[in-house]
Parts: structure tokens; sequence; C-alpha cells
């Protein structure tokens, strides 16, 4: 049975099938196989009853937070606030772009979105200040990865639901993966901006300094509270997105006044639109699931790996990920892969938090990774070039994170220090 289904999925997948419906149609055909009589309106109470689940509110908010930005001003208050205190030093523009970025990641958990609101931006600047097309679209992918690893990553949420992990710890353990390869990124530009002889910026006045903050002070002020706020236990990552939502709305139609109210409900369409093909994604794992917990194949996974290697499984689980980064979109990795996973995880003592930041690393190393990386076709569209130009320059970016991937698998530490000082 799993072997036809598995052959099924495949080639669903490979017609052009949406993946959605490619999860849903095997599961179908096992249930019919197996349970010939079984009611299948089952089936739509299994998938109801996985998107039912307050943790998931979050998403829906923080993805709205994150297109009434891209309309908005923040994306532009938040670039000169970071220009005016890093754009002095060697490859100040490029360490601008990682630093926004993952400003912006830590307000809207949305990587593409970044692109949008944060690459517009910044791409005319750096080819300006004397980069090559190519570099600064390269700087601009790759660095709206880290969306994805700071809170509120879309991810974390996802895979904090599969597994059954706490999300808010979850984010904890983002945010320090997230900064770290921050700060690899930001000395890997500085250092091809010294060899490729960039210009450097005069650097910012005092008082400039400080009108840029003051400018940037109502755009700064979410990620804080939404950090402060779950950190300290004083809101849950639900209720935190839906401040941000709260938040974002206040500051962009009457403190920027960037966006008007018919702005606020054609945003709230095409958020509509995302949110459903994320929901019914997550409706259709849930199905999946079910299905593989009744054929039983999380104990048969277990009895495979019994006394296989440590350092063999979690090469398994990184290899399998880094390959469905190469095909598939985040959010549908998680949701499948996630429950396969988690037993062969659970042999070898694997905390679910660490486990779930090796889970999304890959998966944001997935983004840039041909032949369908979500972020480069995002690029792709955003500033007109090829396929190919967009490629080239992500893979120091691709190496490095996977120099950082091997970190966090070898030291668990980086990951779990942070949730472990949350009470």
């Amino acid at each position: 049975m799993l072997a036809v289904c598995g052959v099924l999925f495949l080639g669903l997948l490979i017609l052009g099938v949406p993946i959605f419906m490619s999860m849903i149609i095997p599961c179908l055909a096992a249930l019919h196989m197996n349970f010939p009589g079984m009611d299948m309106g089952l089936t739509i109470q299994r998938m109801v009853g996985g998107i039912d689940t307050f943790s998931l509110l979050s998403i829906p908010f923080f993805m709205y937070a994150a297109d009434i930005m891209s309309k908005g001003d923040i994306g532009h208050k938040l670039v000169n606030f970071a220009n005016k205190l890093v754009g002095h030093l060697p490859g100040g523009l490029a360490i601008t772009t990682v630093v926004t970025c993952t400003i912006f990641g830590a307000i809207s958990g949305a990587g593409p979105a970044a692109i949008v609101a944060i690459g517009l931006i910044l791409y005319p600047a750096l080819c300006k200040d004397g980069y090559d097309p190519d570099s600064a679209i390269g700087c601009i992918t790759a660095s709206s990865t880290l969306a994805m690893l700071v809170p509120p990553g879309i991810a974390m949420i996802l895979y904090g639901v599969s597994a059954g992990a706490s999300v808010g710890k979850l984010f904890m353990s983002g945010l320090s993966v997230g900064v770290l390869i921050a700060i690899v990124f930001s000395v890997y530009v500085c250092i091809d901006a010294i060899r490729n002889k960039i210009p450097r910026q005069k650097p910012a006045t005092f008082k400039e300094v400080l009108q840029a903050t003051g400018k940037a002070f109502w755009a700064l002020g979410l990620p804080v509270i939404i950090l402060v706020g779950i950190y300290a236990g004083v809101m849950t990552p639900t209720e935190a997105a839906a401040v941000a939502v709260a938040y974002v709305l206040v500051v962009e139609l009457f403190i920027y006044r960037s966006i008007t109210l018919k702005d606020v409900f054609e945003i709230g369409i095409t958020s509509g639109r995302m949110v459903a093909m994320i929901f019914i994604l997550i409706g259709a794992g849930s199905l999946l699931s079910w299905i593989l917990t009744a054929a039983q194949v999380p104990q048969k996974i277990v009895a495979l790996t019994s006394g296989t290697s440590s350092y063999v499984i979690l090469l398994i689980i990184n290899l399998l990920f880094l390959v469905a980064g190469m095909f598939m979109d985040p959010n549908s990795i998680v949701i499948v892969l996630t429950p396969l996973v988690l037993p062969m995880a659970q042999v070898i003592g694997l905390d679910t938090l660490h486990l779930g930041m090796i889970i999304v690393l890959n998966c944001a190393i997935g983004m840039l990774t041909p032949p369908f990386g979500l972020n480069i076709f995002v690029s792709v569209g955003t500033f007109n070039r090829p396929f190919e130009r967009v490629v080239r320059p992500l893979w120091p970016y691709i190496f490095m994170m996977l120099f950082i991937l091997v970190l966090v698998n070898l030291v668990p530490a980086i990951s779990l220090w942070l949730p472990s000082r949350m009470a």
C-alpha cells in the first residue's frame, strides 16, 4: 500500500498536480484499498481537525502584517536606519541589506516579502554604490532567507504544530541561529567589498543617527514587542501575531500614512489567498499524518533505524530535507516530512527544538537552491533577471549556510541555549 501511494504521490507531483491534491489523492486511495466501506467524510473531518489549532492562528496574522509592511513605508525607514548605523563600514550598504532583512524578518516572518519590500529599495542603491548587479541581487536574495530563521518564521510555527513543540521556544532557537547567520553574511560582504574596492560611505553624524532612529522608532518597536512579549511569557505567539497586525495598521495608516483604508482591504484579499494555500496544505498534511500513523509507519521507521549511529541518522535527516528543498516549498516540506523524521530523531534522543532548527535551516537553504528554490523565482520576477544570473552569486551564501548547518547539528547549544533561559 505504502509503495503504491508513494509512487502515486511522486507521479502526481511530476505531472504538475497541485501539491495538496498530490497528498490527498494517495491518502484517499490508501483508505479505499484498506477500508473499502469507510465513510470518506471522515477525511474531511481529519483535515478540518488538522487546522483547528490555536497556534496556527498566528500564521494569517503574521502574513497579513508582512503584506501591509510590503505595501507601506516601514521598509524605507528600516533601510535608512540600518544604513546610518553600518553604512560607513566596508561593504556598508550590503551589511545594511543583511541587517534590514533580519529586522524585517523579525516583524514579518516572510522571506519573499523581504525581497519585494527591501530589495526594490536597496537594489538601485547597491548598483549606484558600485556593486555588481548580480552580486547585489545575490545579497538581497540570500539575506531574505533570514526571515525564516528569526522569529516569527512561518516554518517554525508549522513545525511546532506538526511536532508538538513550543512555538515560543522555537522562536528563541531561531533567533540565535538567525543572528549567527546574519553575522557570517555581514563578514562575507565586508571582505567581498574590500576585495572589489567598493567605495565606503561617509560616516553618519550622531545627529543623523538620532534622526534616522526617530523616523524608524515605530518600525523598530514591533520586533521588540514581539520578542520581549513572547520571551517574558506575556504573550503567546498567536497573541503576538494579533498585536503585530494591530500595531502595523496603526503605524502605516495613522503615523506614516503610507496606505489607505482601501489598501487595507486589498492587502487582506492578497493575504487571504496565501493563507488559504497554506491552510489547505496543513489540512492535507494532517490527513497524510493520520494515514501514516494508521499504517504504523513511525513504528516501522523506528525499527529500521534501531541500532543505527546517531550521526548516520542526522545525515539522513539533513540530506532528506536538503534534497526536498530543491523541489518543494518550505511549508510543504515541513508538513509532509516532519512526521516521518520525528520518530528517527526520538530514537537517538534528539531534542525536539534542536530537530526543529535543523529542519528549518535546511528549508531556508532550500529557498536558495536550484532548480526550484522559492526565493530564486521571487528575485527573477522582482528584478527581471534570468534564472542563471540570480543563482550564480548565491553559491557562497549557500556554502556559508551549510557550514552553519553543520555547526547547528554538532553543537546543540547553539539552538537550545536561549530557549533554556525562558520561564
